[in-house]
């Protein structure tokens, strides 16, 4: 059973956040979950390897402990202004006179000749998103596998991280005694465990609120269209009310976290909070946490609105915003995003193997959505168009001319 148990690792700006799931019938049964505030990264940089060493052996080995297990191969998801998003082009010449169909290592050669095409020599892809396949300059389609045609174009989507800044993460990962399974980007991790196929099909912008970083993803034809990093998160909340009340940096985190009201309420909100400070207790008025985020807020929310209007796929996100991250658990944040933008707004649910497990929030959805995302990998669609064919002959030469295609 050991082998269909599953290790994930959001490593997010603020903290570190894990899952322990197994794989039964194709479905997902938590095992484990767990937060712990990170130390040795800034930003979604490394600047202390040691802390973060320790910060990724506590949490794991504690994960593990809690099972009984000792799984040491990890999924981990990545975040940071490091992360980027570009188009890339490629073509390929099938027949110079007659049409041939085309072969799925035809789409994997084009492929990887978008990719290299796409990246450059300091960079590591993520994840690829094919666009569009346009057949002899003449029409397009999402699958060309066995169409016929002379020529093939590709569109495809491309997110990439600096090779040498995750592999430092890598490193810290490494040294705490585990293995790199496989690295996803946050964003992209959260969209397996939040969002639906159907979602996803018609159109939906995910809105990922991080610590120091809100991205957002926009989702059409089941495949990412469009992505916008905005350099604001939860931390620049927190700090604007640390200076704003002149506050401990924690205890205005945790004011953020019970007390901060962002919705319709706010202006209503005349009552008082009381909160420890230097031995001593002092009453705040609500109204006041809520004024010293105000005109950040406002900055923010006006770029979240700009990001979405710059974007081509705004007008086709039919099923709204779909918000995620630990900055989306702050009391009316999506109905401030839902006002500023007029796009219905929600709060990201993470899917659960059992309706019996607890719910985790959309803090999880990163962790939770690696495991999706792994077990998806499992599964190769592809793998039967190898074996295309009416009898077994067929069957075996098209496996053997694919395969030879592939890799020579």
């Amino acid at each position: 059973m050991r082998k269909r148990v599953f290790f994930s690792l959001d490593i997010g700006n603020s903290k570190l956040t894990a899952v322990l799931a197994r794989a039964e019938k194709q479905q997902l049964r938590l095992l484990a979950s767990a937060t712990l505030p990170v130390r040795g990264l800034s930003k979604g940089i490394v600047n202390d390897l040691a802390s973060l060493v320790d910060c990724v052996q506590e949490i794991l080995d504690k994960l593990n402990q809690e099972v009984g297990m000792k799984i040491k191969r990890v999924l981990i998801s990545v975040n940071g202004d490091y992360i980027n998003a570009r188009s890339s082009f490629a073509a390929i010449a099938l027949s110079e006179r007659d049409n041939r169909q085309i072969s799925l290592s035809d789409i994997n050669y084009l492929r990887r000749q978008a990719r290299l095409l796409g990246v450059r020599i300091d960079e590591t892809i993520l994840h690829e998103f094919p666009q569009t396949y346009i057949l002899d300059d003449d029409h397009s389609t999402f699958n060309p596998l066995g169409l016929l045609a002379r020529k093939i174009k590709l569109n495809s989507y491309l997110l990439s991280a600096s090779h040498t800044l995750l592999g430092n993460i890598k490193t810290a990962i490494q040294q705490a005694g585990y293995e790199v399974d496989g690295v996803s980007y946050s964003g992209v991790a959260s969209s397996f465990s939040v969002l639906s196929d159907e979602e996803k099909k018609k159109g939906v912008l995910l809105v990922d609120l991080g610590a120091c970083f809100t991205s957002l993803l926009f989702f059409k034809d089941n495949r990412l269209r469009d992505f916008k990093m905005i350099t604001f998160g939860g931390n620049d909340i927190t700090n604007d009310i640390s200076v704003g009340l002149g506050l401990a940096w924690e205890l205005a985190e945790e004011l953020k976290k019970t007390s901060l009201i962002l919705s319709a309420a706010e202006s209503k909100a005349s009552d008082k909070v009381v909160v420890r400070r230097s031995g001593s207790y002092k009453t705040f008025e609500r109204r006041a946490i809520q004024e010293s985020t105000k005109i950040r807020l406002e900055e923010f929310l006006n770029k979240i609105k700009s990001a979405i209007d710059s974007s081509v796929w705004k007008d086709k996100m039919e099923c709204g915003i779909v918000g995620v991250g630990g900055a989306a658990n702050l009391e009316g944040i999506l109905e401030k995003i839902e006002s500023y933008t007029g796009m219905h707004a929600r709060l990201g649910h993470v899917k659960n193997s059992s309706s019996s497990e607890k719910s985790l929030g959309p803090q999880f959805s990163a962790a939770v959505g690696l495991l999706y995302y792994r077990t998806n990998l499992n599964n190769p669609p592809n793998l039967k168009s190898y074996f295309s064919g009416k009898t077994f002959f067929e069957r075996s030469a098209n496996f053997l001319t694919n395969l030879y295609k592939e890799y020579f």
